[in-house]
């Protein structure tokens, strides 16, 4: 029986790399990115062009799947790249996969939407036992990348109501490189491990839940953000914790 498609978009991004080894057993994966790895399910595209993220697709299709994590990461991106590559690229590519039918996008969203209730300049981490943020709280962007990341969410929001596209939104923590917390109090409280960030899209991408957001963070004792509609709804069940390293 062959495997279900999967587009990962942003696929030589970190999160990106990290998904496309973690998911390669589970599904026939395809990536596109400015800059195309090797391979024919490699693709290079600026999704800023809705053209080009509609080609790609009509070349995958049919496609059930996706995971929308390109765009511009930087919390301090100027407006002009956010605008560009988070705003114009999010939306052309819930419009090309409402053409093509596909059943369900993850939406790589981030802890920046509501960066605010940590402080200008954060300063939650410093906090003993803070209040958990819960995604029932008021948004609180504290960028225009944060502000961003909202509009996915309202975008996923849009194309489920209108269209029945389903979506997760996910609130990703801190994702390294190496995969190991630093020192860094907030990091400590935040981080996402691997193994926990593939578990966690693995269970987004086949849920039934035709929306929803969530935070994306391991099971770190101190963390701040509310995960427990994640482990409801999602099943979602991390098996890291920062405090241990």
């Amino acid at each position: 029986m062959s495997l279900p498609k999967l587009l990962v978009t942003g696929s030589r991004g970190r999160i990106g790399s990290v998904l496309m080894q973690g998911l390669a057993d589970s599904f026939e994966l395809y990536g596109v990115d400015l800059l195309a790895g090797t391979g024919r399910r490699a693709f290079s595209a600026d999704l800023a062009d809705c053209e080009q993220i509609r080609e790609v697709m009509r070349q995958i299709a049919p496609l059930p799947y996706i995971v929308h994590l390109a765009g511009d990461p930087r919390v301090h991106a100027d407006w002009n790249s956010v605008l560009k590559n988070n705003i114009v690229a999010t939306r052309n590519l819930y419009e090309a996969a409402k053409e093509q039918e596909v059943k369900r996008v993850v939406f790589a969203s981030s802890n920046h939407v509501t960066g605010a209730y940590e402080g200008i300049p954060p300063r939650l981490h410093e906090v003993a036992n803070p209040e958990p943020i819960t995604v029932n709280d008021p948004v609180r962007p504290d960028s225009d990348y944060g502000t961003s990341k909202i509009f996915g969410e309202a975008i996923a929001r849009q194309y489920n109501e209108l269209h029945g596209m389903a979506s997760v939104c996910l609130r990703i923590g801190s994702v390294l490189a190496d995969d190991k917390p630093t020192r860094s109090a907030r990091v400590r409280r935040t981080w996402l491990s691997h193994r926990d960030l593939i578990q966690l899209f693995m269970k987004s991408i086949l849920s039934d839940v035709t929306f929803g957001i969530y935070y994306g963070v391991s099971d770190n004792r101190s963390c701040f953000w509310d995960i427990s509609n994640a482990r409801k709804e999602l099943g979602y069940q991390p098996q890291d914790d920062a405090s241990l390293y």
